[in-house]
């Protein structure tokens, strides 16, 4: 009998991860408005990371982003960010793709 070479097992390759996994579904309409607040929806939607840094880092990010460009821009895109951070909590709390790329916190046992 030959010997089997073990082969790693990868996750997926494309930009899609699905939702973390927690028992239950979120509320969409919840994810939306916290999203609204500086995109504090994915940590109440269980994502590890958002655009390939740990969410609690990108929270800050966007606040520092939204008061920046907020002050230069007369709040305009600081808007079109919340609307857009919104909309992404609300289809990844659907349990859609979303626009922004996320990474779901992996549980182990």
């Amino acid at each position: 009998m030959g010997q089997a070479a073990a082969v790693p097992v990868q996750g997926p390759q494309g930009g899609y991860v699905s939702p973390p996994a927690t028992g239950e579904r979120k509320n969409p309409w919840v994810a939306a408005i916290l999203n609204l607040i500086f995109g504090i929806g994915y940590l109440y939607l269980g994502y590890k990371k958002v655009l390939g840094i740990p969410t609690i880092a990108f929270v800050f990010v966007i606040l520092v982003v939204d008061i920046v460009i907020g002050f230069f821009t007369f709040g305009l895109i600081s808007f079109i960010i919340a609307i857009v951070l919104a909309y992404d909590g609300y289809l990844k709390a659907n349990g859609g793709k979303g626009y922004i790329g996320t990474e779901p916190v992996t549980l182990y046992r």
